[in-house]
């Protein structure tokens, strides 16, 4: 009897520590993941710190260079290139708005975004970035909407800025409006006449 209890005993132990040392094993194995993870981690951010670095030091030798050449240019040319420097786009519900000025959308809310972004304003003097940019304010570039049911909506950056008009729950139908020429002109487009079809 003894012999079985003896028996038993070491058997009991020896499982513990089996058990024991599988569990250990099992922490080391996730510890080493997790360490490895870190390591990895760690050079991805080191690699993308530097590639940070290299394209910072590219932006400026581009700037600087931009501002060299166009210090030789006439004053023709610089407001051309101001002008290629300030974007503009016109978006209905987040859409472009297609060359020939004809949308369709979906009966519901309706969202019309005309939007500016400056991309010279690290090297355009501020008198050639005005120069660049659409006469007024870009938003009175829009013609014949009747906005007295609508909200009027934007946003404002340094960058980019964009002013528009919301109408919730519009019906099925269509309905129009003008662009300046010079908008027109500005956004490539065919026509001044953007006429937008509710399905």
């Amino acid at each position: 009897m003894l012999k079985k209890l003896l028996f038993t005993g070491i058997t009991l132990s020896l499982f513990s520590l089996v058990g024991c040392s599988d569990e250990q094993s099992e922490e080391k194995g996730k510890t080493k993941i997790l360490a490895d993870q870190v390591e990895f981690d760690t050079n991805e951010i080191e690699s993308l710190q530097t590639q940070n670095q290299f394209l910072n030091e590219r932006n400026q030798y581009l700037v600087t260079t931009i501002k060299q050449v166009i210090d030789n240019l006439s004053d023709v040319e610089m407001l051309e290139f101001s002008q290629d420097q300030i974007l503009y786009g016109l978006r209905v519900n987040g859409e472009s708005i297609p060359k020939n000025g004809q949308v369709t959308i979906s009966s519901g809310d309706i969202e019309i975004l005309l939007s500016e972004e400056v991309l010279g304003y690290d090297f355009l003097p501020a008198e050639w970035l005005d120069k660049g940019k659409i006469s007024g304010n870009y938003i009175d570039h829009l013609l014949n909407i009747d906005t007295k049911n609508w909200m009027p909506i934007g946003t404002d950056g340094t960058v980019n800025t964009a002013q528009g008009y919301q109408l919730a729950d519009i019906k099925a139908g269509q309905f129009s409006f003008n662009i300046t020429e010079e908008l027109r002109e500005r956004l490539k487009m065919d026509t001044n006449l953007i006429q937008i079809e509710v399905k």
